[in-house]
């Protein structure tokens, strides 16, 4: 009889042996994969302040005012006109900018949120001219708003004018709904006058 130390092994069991071997290599060597899997997600994974982005996305979708009971009214120190609630903050101002030496100019200045160094285009669809308007992000004393300055004599700024009103847009801010007033083509006319002409004191 064969010693048995010496004895040869069975050709089935080596092949019963050397598959339970691959399978236990192959688990050995898909542990650190995936953990390598893992860790690559996790650099892919960014924090967000939920506060942060709950203020862009009020930001983002600010209603349009209502202009239900807004009205045109003269500024206090009469070089400028307003458009808004009466005796609340304004939504829509023209200001008329007199600078000795220089040709006059008209503000136009849109009374809603803007991030610092933002540009827009201000689209206003009037009954005398279509426009779009370029306002950057201008401080106040009440925040960031929009503000473009032209000359006085534009013919953009005819689309502020005509009895029929006029509707604006503005990325973010919603639409504003102005009614028909002459106090806007008047106020411009005298603007672009240097300021002498008679010009109401007060109007809607």
């Amino acid at each position: 009889m064969p010693d048995a130390r010496f004895r040869l092994a069975n050709p089935g069991d080596l092949v019963v042996k050397a598959v339970r071997m691959l399978r236990s290599a192959r688990s050995f060597l898909l542990l650190p994969l995936l953990a390598l899997a893992a860790c690559g997600q996790q650099t892919q994974v960014e924090r967000i302040d939920l506060e942060q982005v709950e203020t862009r996305a009020q930001l983002a979708l600010t209603p349009s005012p209502d202009s239900k009971d807004a009205s045109w009214q003269m500024a206090p120190d009469g070089l400028g006109i307003l458009y808004g609630p009466n005796q609340q903050a304004p939504y829509l101002s023209l200001t008329c900018r007199l600078t000795k030496g220089t040709e006059p100019k008209v503000a136009v200045i849109h009374h809603a949120h803007a991030d610092p160094g933002a540009k827009a285009l201000f689209a206003v669809l009037g009954s005398l001219a279509t426009v779009r308007l370029k306002l950057d992000a201008q401080q106040s004393e009440d925040g960031w708003r929009w503000e473009g300055t032209f000359p006085a004599d534009a013919p953009e700024l005819a689309a502020f004018a005509g009895p029929r009103g006029f509707e604006a847009t503005m990325p973010g801010a919603g639409m504003l709904k102005a009614s028909g007033s002459s106090l806007p083509g008047e106020f411009v006319d005298w603007c672009r006058k240097g300021g002498t002409a008679l010009l109401r004191p007060a109007h809607t």
